[in-house]
């Protein structure tokens, strides 16, 4: 009984490691929801993954609260072309974004101050 139970924990484990659209916007929800966003802040940002998931989501912050949906956001402030695997990484805090811009695994266009904000509220 003991081996069945550590099987099925594995094959858990296994099939958790396995990256999905929807397992990134919900940690990316997850993430959101502890943020502390600026009552003043009017932030709308459009993310675009790609590579081993595609798929677009967007972040918006109003009124001292940020939300993440997935769907495709017209005249966002600020557009992200993100790898799929390294956003996945920062939202489980195990990649940084100035690192992930560094090395070119994200690029951010549009609104600077606001990436700034968004990028202190949220990562």
């Amino acid at each position: 009984m003991a081996k069945t139970v550590k099987k099925a924990a594995e094959q858990k484990a296994e099939i958790s490691d396995v990256l999905t659209y929807e397992s990134i916007v919900d940690s990316f929800k997850a993430r959101v929801s502890k943020a502390k966003a600026p009552v003043d802040a009017r932030i709308a940002a459009q993310v675009k993954l790609n590579g081993s998931v595609d798929g677009t989501l967007y972040v918006l912050v109003a009124n001292g609260i940020a939300v993440v949906e997935p769907f495709d956001y017209r005249g966002a402030d600020i557009e992200i072309d993100a790898d799929a695997e390294v956003f996945a990484a920062i939202l489980a805090g195990k990649k940084s974004m100035p690192s992930a811009i560094v090395d070119g695994n994200i690029k951010m266009q549009g609104n600077a101050g606001k990436a700034i904000v968004l990028a202190s509220v949220v990562f």
